[in-house]
């Protein structure tokens, strides 16, 4: 009984320990793609998450002989390679699309900066206004909701989009303020 006492207190500690180090030196974003609907999904979840998840899709943009060529040179060998002609086109399609060379990677290497300066409401304001509506209504960003990590990553794919942030602080800053202001709490 003390041995698991012991293994559990170490357990605790590392993941205590690695959380800090997370938190202080921060943890490069991913992507969040949605699990698509119909036949495409049942295909993914068969061939696919076993192994990674789906939101490695978003880390590229290709066409569709591309993602051909990346299936099967990162599936060489593995059961995956051998789904059916008609699930393998099923897939291939849904890549193309949804990833394909028109849109833009998520960028694999983004970091969150620490911050220690935040937007007042006017800041945030002033931002959504210039920014935000170049491309869109601001009745998109009222109706969301989201965690600062959400509000990162759709600040992120919006930076692909063309938006122009002078910094990555200033990005976070945004990110931050859309937290408070735009936040996922249900019990406002």
């Amino acid at each position: 009984m003390r041995g698991i006492a012991i293994t559990l207190g170490l357990v605790c500690l590392q993941v205590m320990l690695s959380s800090t180090v997370q938190a202080q030196f921060g943890s490069a974003t991913r992507p969040q793609v949605a699990m698509p609907d119909g036949p495409v999904r049942n295909i993914i979840l068969k061939n696919c998450v076993a192994c990674h998840g789906i939101d490695d899709y978003a880390f590229h943009a290709l066409t569709r002989e591309r993602w051909t060529d990346l299936i099967e040179d990162r599936h060489e060998g593995l059961e995956m390679t051998r789904m059916s002609r008609r699930d393998r086109n099923t897939l291939l399609d849904y890549l193309a699309e949804t990833f394909s060379e028109e849109n833009t990677p998520f960028p694999r290497q983004y970091v969150p900066p620490e911050i220690d300066t935040y937007y007042e409401e006017e800041q945030g304001l002033l931002v959504l206004d210039t920014m935000c509506t170049e491309c869109h209504a601001l009745d998109r960003v009222y109706e969301t909701r989201g965690s600062i990590e959400r509000w990162r990553v759709l600040l992120l794919e919006m930076r692909g989009r063309g938006a122009f942030f002078e910094s990555n602080e200033e990005m976070e800053r945004m990110a931050e303020w859309l937290s408070r202001v735009q936040s996922a709490n249900l019990f406002e």
